[in-house]
């Protein structure tokens, strides 16, 4: 944004130039102010005036266009990138969360733990239950007969 900056005062300091020795106020010889002579025209006309100021327009609009393509062009890519950027680092930060996140609801050493002896009284229970049904009744009341 700099550079057009700089164009643009480039551009307008040519302008005035311009108009300072079209005007006579500055020689263009030797830059004394004013002229040795008396130019043939002491005062341009309206005419010219208008012509250069349509000139100096047209020459800042150009700078000015050519400085928003360079920028387009740039801005276009950069905004691409940085989308990129922002999406890689928002993936990485929700996977690292979620890891984060499971890693402390599953494997902390109380819930282990915990879960150690629930499946443990559960194979016990299981255990317990299938030694009650592998005893025959029949036989449990042969037992007290004899």
């Amino acid at each position: 944004m700099r550079a057009v900056f700089v164009v643009a005062a480039f551009i307008f300091g040519l302008v005035v130039c311009y108009l300072l020795v079209s005007l006579g106020v500055v020689d263009a010889v030797d830059g004394i102010p004013g002229t040795q002579e008396e130019p043939a025209l002491s005062l341009p006309t309206y005419l010219s005036f208008l012509s250069v100021m349509m000139t100096a327009v047209t020459a800042v609009l150009a700078a000015v266009a050519i400085a928003i393509g360079i920028i387009a062009a740039y801005t276009f890519r950069e905004l691409k990138d940085e989308a990129r950027k922002a999406a890689e680092k928002a993936a990485v930060s929700v996977a690292e969360k979620t890891a984060k996140d499971v890693s402390d609801n599953r494997l902390s050493e109380v819930k282990v733990k915990d879960m150690v002896f629930e499946l443990y009284a559960k194979a016990e229970k299981e255990r317990q239950q299938d030694v009650k049904w592998d005893e025959d009744p029949s036989e449990k009341d042969e037992k007290y007969e004899r």
